[in-house]
């Protein structure tokens, strides 16, 4: 791998257009069988290198030197934040390095408020980090045929090599953000924004104010940070010019990563946005992806490389619902964390589930396997309405979101209720009876349990009352146990 950063242009998109051939014709279990060997693989190599992964395995009653490929992997422990980078140090996580053998390190985002995980980059893995970023843009945007610019508005420094695009890296600055699309943009054939779905509101309010175009920009966008909902997509797309269902260039995609472990771990394509649109309204779609009916907010459905990392669900539910656990496949990783549970809630779909959702979505079937993504556990408590039902009430008509910032918090008030408290984007919205009377009717259609509605202006509301963007924000807010 090192000598790709050597090879000019043309090479590479030769190699590109290879690997995607080839993958392609891979079948699925093909893929599962290499990712499944790549995990095996790879806990050898912690058991070797990783005295904090050796110390795991002993308490679990598991002699290190008895492991082999074929041990059982279900026996292996399951690693959190917690019993990793909260109770060991770096060194003992970490295989034997120079601390001048770093060439980047990358936190997780602290939304714990506990502590942090970190990955550590090697020099010799930074070489080469930006191939795997270059091929799914490839795959996606057709970067090598189409020159693009990319404009990262992701925040907390968190950055990303490429060989096949021009990156602008501005974190949360939609002034620098517009201003480069608005003055280099023009140069290429296509633009690529990136960033979450609560800046993207600053980003198109400063577009808007210097009449940027996105169409003739032909802008697609990139989400990270938190989940996208439907309704959200919506939104945006009409802002944009966008049509989401049938734009067979320009789209709003989500894309998920673990600081921990990496980027773009999961993403969407067009084909899962539109298997998961059809869930709003077709039955038996929503049944095969998620074993119930229609919903008006489903959750996420993305798409995962098996030859970059391998993915569990642990502890499933009837509906095959559980914590989504991860093993990166890297043999280069500094510090190998095999099993990863990232607290999220996910059910890895069948093959052929995916092929007759596709069907009935009237989509081209993914050539990757699907797993669909329902949030964070912690942000599900039992009956309390769940975050992305309050984004879909935000976002369902625009004209209420037009008012809002998109920044909510839900909670037990003293009673024990629950309490939905919005941001308003100005003095005026908060005080607008309409708009508390719509937003309560679509509380009252989807969530007839109790619920105390709350709209606040700007400076009065509760979380950070003028939104950095530089940190996850956290809708969800607990009563102290």
């Amino acid at each position: 791998m090192k000598l790709l950063s050597l090879l000019p242009k043309k090479v590479l998109q030769m190699i590109r257009h290879f690997l995607l051939r080839y993958g392609k014709s891979l079948s699925y279990e093909q893929l599962m069988k290499r990712s499944q060997a790549g995990a095996a693989q790879l806990v050898l190599k912690a058991t070797r290198q990783s005295e904090a992964y050796r110390t795991l395995l002993q308490e679990r009653g598991i002699a290190p030197s008895s492991l082999e490929l074929s041990s059982d992997w279900a026996s292996l422990p399951v690693l959190t934040k917690k019993n990793t980078f909260e109770r060991f140090t770096l060194t003992q996580l970490s295989r034997p390095h120079d601390c001048t053998d770093l060439a980047d390190v990358l936190t997780s985002s602290g939304r714990s408020g506990r502590s942090f995980g970190f990955k550590l980059t090697s020099r010799a893995e930074h070489e080469s980090a930006w191939f795997d970023i270059d091929l799914g843009l490839q795959d996606i945007f057709k970067v090598d045929q189409l020159d693009t610019l990319l404009v990262n508005c992701l925040p907390m420094g968190v950055v990303f090599p490429s060989r096949a695009v021009t990156v602008a890296n501005v974190s949360v600055r939609e002034d620098m953000a517009c201003a480069l699309l608005r003055d280099i943009g023009p140069r290429f054939k296509q633009t690529l924004l990136c960033t979450d779905p609560l800046f993207i509101r600053r980003i198109l309010d400063e577009a808007h104010s210097i009449g940027l175009d996105w169409t003739a920009l032909n802008t697609s966008v990139i989400m990270g940070e938190e989940m996208l909902v439907e309704a959200q997509r919506d939104y945006l797309s009409a802002r944009m010019g966008i049509d989401p269902g049938n734009d067979t260039h320009r789209l709003i995609g989500s894309s998920y990563g673990v600081g921990e472990l990496g980027l773009n771990l999961l993403f969407e394509t067009r084909e899962t946005i539109k298997i998961r649109r059809a869930m709003r309204t077709h039955p038996q779609v929503a049944h095969l992806l998620l074993r119930t009916g229609a919903t008006h907010a489903p959750p996420c459905v993305f798409c995962f490389n098996p030859l970059r990392c391998l993915i569990e669900v642990i502890n499933p539910d009837a509906n095959g619902f559980g914590e989504l656990c991860i093993t990166m496949l890297n043999p280069e990783a500094l510090i190998a964390l095999p099993r990863y549970a990232t607290g999220d809630m996910g059910r890895i779909v069948s093959r052929s589930d995916t092929r007759h959702a596709a069907e009935l979505a009237g989509s081209d079937c993914p050539w990757l396997p699907l797993v669909v993504l329902s949030g964070r556990i912690k942000d599900r408590p039992t009956g309390m309405p769940s975050v992305e039902s309050i984004k879909t009430m935000i976002y369902t008509d625009p004209a209420v979101a037009d008012q809002l910032t998109g920044a909510f918090e839900i909670s037990n008030n003293a009673d024990g209720r629950t309490q939905i408290t919005v941001q308003a984007n100005s003095d005026q919205a908060a005080l607008d009876p309409g708009l508390n009377a719509q937003l309560r009717l679509w509380l009252n259609r989807y969530h007839p349990q109790p619920i105390h509605l709350e709209i606040l202006s700007p400076e009065e509301f509760p979380h950070r009352p003028i939104l950095d963007f530089e940190r996850k924000f956290s809708y969800m807010r607990r009563t102290p146990e």
